[in-house]
């Protein structure tokens, strides 16, 4: 059955419907927003799945409001235009989340993109706009049976035990469990998305000490399809859980049980022993590191990087959240040091004057 999207566009809407329909389960229906009630009416009366939203709805003569106005209406609780489904922010500004911050964290937008890149990485964003859909229906279901949002994670049997509890205490507030959309971005924005409790594939090659060049890369990652993330938003993220991943590893490697205090030759030797792996390469530091212990990666080049070698990018992160990091080279073609931390910026600076 295919995904309904209902874009509200006072401009042409062919490119955008072009590029979303190429992906054969997406259709759209284009609405011209000449009148507010009637957009509302639309909205809550079609059977849509996902709504789309043009931010510059009043850039045509006659229309007298705008994307945030309407998305907070169909957003507000407990009034007759609610409904949960999910809102993408759509514009034809390139850099639309730096233009547009205060409004997709207002508890409107599911996220924002620009024209430019939704038509440059289509199949990409078809993805995305899917997965939003059925993770909605997910929590939509959960919620009309009373389920424990947690078990929507699919967290595997032999972790649950051992899975943070203060993210458990969030899910089963009221905050989540009542707010499909609030749910919805704690789950993919706090703990899928993030580096943590799951990791991608870049970290994950990282802390085994492998090239994702590696011939063998595929067939190790096969290896670890039981601590493959199976839940809300896994179609469009690929993530493994690390806790699992690491007793994994000490289980095969008993003797040399901790994977943060070998090299990564020494990581790959041990894989490839093992499982016959014979083209799997080590990862390769760059040329200003000075360690292999990898153990995250490059926050702006995604390369291996050991923290020690790394500056700490200035955010604030979730206590299950890993912390972020640049490389020497990386933080060298930042547009302010203002996104290092104090400490940190301190330390590169007297690098510099090396």
């Amino acid at each position: 059955m295919p995904y309904k999207i209902l874009y509200i566009e006072d401009g042409d809407p062919r490119s955008i419907i072009g590029d979303l329909e190429k992906d054969k389960e997406l259709t759209v229906e284009h609405h011209d927003p000449q009148d507010f009630e009637e957009s509302i009416t639309k909205v809550t009366s079609s059977g849509v799945d996902l709504l789309l939203l043009d931010f510059r709805l009043s850039d045509k003569k006659g229309v007298i409001y705008d994307a945030p106005t309407l998305a907070q209406t169909i957003r507000t609780m407990h009034t007759t235009n609610h409904r949960d489904l999910p809102i993408v922010l759509i514009s034809s500004e390139d850099k639309i989340s730096d233009f547009y911050k205060d409004y997709t964290s207002l508890d409107l937008f599911d996220f924002a993109i620009s024209k430019k890149i939704l038509s440059e990485q289509s199949e990409k964003y078809s993805i995305k706009i899917k997965s939003l859909i059925e993770s909605y229906s997910a929590l939509s279901r959960a919620k009309s049976d009373s389920l424990s949002l947690l078990s929507l994670l699919n967290i595997p049997d032999l972790l649950s035990n051992k899975f943070d509890l203060r993210i458990k205490d969030l899910l089963d507030s009221s905050k989540y469990k009542n707010n499909i959309f609030m749910a919805s971005d704690f789950i993919l924005n706090q703990i899928v998305r993030p580096s943590g409790i799951l990791i991608g594939e870049d970290i994950l090659a990282a802390r085994l000490g492998v090239s994702l060049e590696s011939g063998d890369w595929n067939a190790l990652k096969s290896i670890l399809d039981e601590f493959k993330y199976s839940g809300l938003y896994s179609d469009a993220y690929e993530r493994w859980w690390f806790t699992g991943v690491e007793n994994w590893w000490k289980l095969i490697s008993p003797e040399q049980s901790s994977l943060k205090r070998l090299r990564a030759s020494e990581r790959v030797s041990i894989l490839k022993a093992i499982f016959e792996l014979p083209n799997l390469q080590e990862a390769t530091k760059d040329k200003y590191s000075k360690s292999d212990y990898f153990w995250t990666i490059c926050n702006k080049y995604h390369s291996p990087l050991d923290p020690i070698d790394g500056f700490e990018k200035n955010s604030s992160q979730e206590p299950w959240q890993d912390k972020s990091y640049f490389s020497i080279e990386a933080v060298s073609s930042l547009e302010s040091l203002t996104e290092i931390t104090a400490i940190d910026k301190r330390r590169y600076i007297e690098y510099t004057k090396e």
